[in-house]
């Protein structure tokens, strides 16, 4: 019987999203030696979010400790290519139709072009990236002491192990089942439609029946192009997802080109996002935000502080824990005034009249637009 050989490498990245690529950059810069793993044939492809990504402006404006982060600064300059349209605003519909008008700090990209451009970065600073490799299986093996990284491609082993596959946390459900301290809790399906239509300027949003627990969106990509979608709480929708979004797209007169869809996780951050040499960064984390499910600052930011801790503790001999640290001390209180805001939405807001009463008392003293950027929780005014 043939061993197949194991291929080893100090830094294994399960995933190439923006999480995975941060950190396979940031790690390849300082000269280590990075593979990262992607069980898609093409990076970005799907997308399963609404592909509003924040600016820096916005970034410090809701995380901590970030101010003189030059590396990650400098990351978030994105080129003007992969800015498909300017968002300024973000309009919240209440369900009689009225709206609040917020300030944002955005842009509308395209997923497939974005993860690209951050998966191209990560290979010209040294990392390699395979494609359609997904990982089957963690088999430990007791008298060498490892684990060893089973995949339809070959078998790995590692220094250390960066999770980074999104919202089902792959690698944790493979060594520890349904274990809740490394599971990403309260996972919402979403689905999304790139239409083609009469389009807004603005980025609205959509609380109400139309979509209970959860919210619609519709985030404009240019002229007459845009992401339309919605998230609901598993449950409380009657009917499919993919029905209710082609009657909200009727509504609106927009031609559906393409359909896709995912979950986000909405229950916060995980229990433990160091598990000896393993390290999980954005969605596998759970760094969601909660109330509005926005995750791909955390996960750039996770994938950076996640790469420094790995360096910390090659050249310094700092213990992984810290990266858990970094995390809490720089999103812990926005992603629990998140979580806060979310809960209380779940509890209070249940069918349009009752909705349409809470958000009109929160609307004009600004409890909205707190809930939304995580300032404060909703129910603390």
């Amino acid at each position: 019987m043939t061993v197949k050989s194991v291929e080893h490498r100090q830094v294994i990245v399960i995933g190439a999203g923006p999480a995975g690529s941060a950190c396979a950059q940031r790690l390849a810069e300082d000269g280590v030696d990075v593979l990262v793993l992607e069980r898609r044939t093409i990076i970005g492809n799907p997308a399963q979010c609404g592909e509003c990504i924040p600016n820096w402006g916005e970034v410090i404006g809701t995380f901590k400790h970030l101010d003189d982060h030059d590396w990650l600064e400098t990351y978030f300059d994105f080129p003007d290519r992969l800015r498909l349209h300017r968002l300024d605003n973000m309009r919240v519909f209440l369900p009689s139709g009225k709206s609040y008008d917020f300030a944002l700090d955005a842009f509308a990209g395209h997923r497939l072009q974005f993860d690209g451009f951050l998966a191209d970065k990560a290979v010209r600073a040294g990392a390699e990236i395979r494609i359609n490799t997904p990982l089957k299986r963690i088999q430990h093996q007791r008298k060498k002491n490892r684990d060893v990284l089973v995949t339809s491609e070959g078998r790995f082993s590692c220094d250390y192990l960066i999770d980074a596959s999104g919202s089902l946390a792959h690698v944790g459900r493979l060594r520890h089942g349904q274990d809740p301290d490394v599971r990403p809790d309260d996972q919402v399906p979403t689905i999304y439609a790139q239409v083609k239509g009469n389009v807004p300027e603005t980025f609205d949003v959509f609380l109400g029946s139309v979509a209970p627990s959860g919210y619609a969106w519709i985030i404009p990509k240019g002229p007459h192009f845009a992401n339309v979608g919605l998230g609901v709480r598993a449950g409380k929708l009657k009917g499919s997802l993919k029905d209710h979004l082609e009657q909200f797209c009727k509504d609106l007169d927009l031609e559906i080109l393409s359909i896709g869809g995912g979950w986000i996780p909405m229950g916060g951050p995980v229990g433990r996002m160091v598990d000896g040499h393993t390290l999980a960064v954005g969605d596998a984390a759970g760094l969601v935000m909660p109330s509005n499910g926005g995750g791909i600052s955390q996960a750039i930011i996770s994938g950076c502080f996640a790469a420094e801790s790995i360096l910390d503790h090659i050249n310094n001999g700092m213990p992984l824990n810290s990266y858990e640290e970094r995390i809490r001390a720089s999103m812990g209180k926005a992603l629990k005034n998140s979580l806060r805001s979310k809960n209380m939405g779940y509890a209070f807001m249940r069918g349009d009249v009752l909705t349409e009463l809470i958000l009109r008392v929160l609307g004009p003293i600004g409890g909205i637009k707190r809930a939304m950027e995580c300032e404060r929780s909703v129910w603390i005014l």
